[in-house]
């Protein structure tokens, strides 16, 4: 996901003018039939399901749109900008980081939209989440800080360090503003930065005995699918309570996980670009954080690791490994 370093009551007279003006605005751009281009990253579910929810928002507001379809795996990049500029779509949708980076990087006269997307702002992508800056909004994976925090306190009670691993290049800023956060919430982060892949084990080896849990954040140099497999066995071995990045990682044996919906979250998408074809810009509308949350919990783990779970936790829980 990860591809660079670096990588927000006037009068009833008044309202009812301003409905049926909005109205008519809508009823125009609706009946103008405009064309999206999609760019894919590449072509998984994930993708599909994102742009089913981007469809259902579209067809909420009965805009029909006609779809043009791109795939990074399968088609030339240079070749996909080319036939996008010529045919000049009233938007372009992305899905995934590679194909955001693509068309922010050439596409700079038409609105894009962006869906399935981390860290758009430490990526580069956006200035803020309020506003991007540029040509460019969408739709975050990122659940909030705050959240996963409080998710966190709720799964192990009595976490108060959290460790983390991190790429001061990558994920500095993102671990700064999580610092203030865990602060506020009466808990403790306790970073510890790698610079590589393989500085990953020595790094976990010196946090892990000063921590109560580990949480992740979501970081290409820290999670490749070989340290990945060690964070969890360490974890495991150590009776370390760890919070992964997603499901996966719970059947994989992390303890537990907060995910968001897919569908949504291309639903999200669809109703900010349902915002633009009726003449907002882009950079006026703030980036938006996933509205629905999943908890996934790995009762195997917890028993491995000598941690009871709330009872109360484990019923709202949306997926649980016994």
């Amino acid at each position: 996901m990860f591809i660079n370093k670096r990588q927000k009551g006037a009068s009833i007279l008044i309202f009812l003018f301003c409905c049926f003006t909005i109205f008519l605005t809508f009823d125009t751009a609706a009946s103008q039939t405009p064309n999206i281009a999609v760019i894919k990253s590449r072509d998984i579910p994930p993708y599909a399901v994102a742009l089913e929810g981007f469809n259902l928002a579209l067809q909420e507001k009965e805009i029909k749109a006609g779809l043009i379809h791109y795939n990074l795996e399968t088609k030339e990049r240079q070749s996909i900008t080319a036939e996008i500029l010529a045919q000049r779509p009233q938007l372009v949708l992305t899905l995934g980081s590679e194909a955001t980076q693509l068309a922010l990087e050439e596409i700079k006269d038409i609105p894009i939209v962006f869906s399935m997307v981390l860290n758009p702002v430490a990526s580069g992508f956006v200035n803020s989440l309020d506003s991007s800056g540029n040509n460019l909004s969408g739709a975050s994976l990122d659940i909030s800080l705050a959240q996963q925090f409080q998710s966190l306190k709720e799964v192990v009670p009595r976490a108060r360090r959290i460790g983390v691993l991190y790429d001061p290049q990558q994920t500095g800023d993102i671990i700064k503003e999580a610092a203030r956060v865990a602060q506020e919430m009466k808990m403790e982060l306790i970073p510890q930065a790698v610079s590589s892949e393989g500085e990953v084990p020595r790094a976990l080896e010196e946090l892990g005995i000063r921590t109560d849990c580990l949480w992740a954040v979501a970081d290409s140099t820290v999670f490749s699918p070989q340290s990945a497999q060690f964070i969890i066995l360490y974890t495991l071995r150590h009776r370390l309570p760890f919070m992964g990045i997603s499901p996966p990682y719970v059947k994989a044996g992390a303890l537990f996980a907060l995910s968001c919906d897919y569908k949504d979250i291309g639903k999200q998408s669809g109703e900010i670009a349902v915002r633009i074809l009726l003449g907002k810009t882009p950079s006026e509308i703030p980036i938006t954080m996933p509205r629905k949350t999943y908890l996934s919990i790995n009762l195997r783990t917890s028993s491995q690791i000598g941690l009871g779970i709330p009872a109360d936790v484990i019923s709202k829980a949306q997926e649980v490994i016994r």
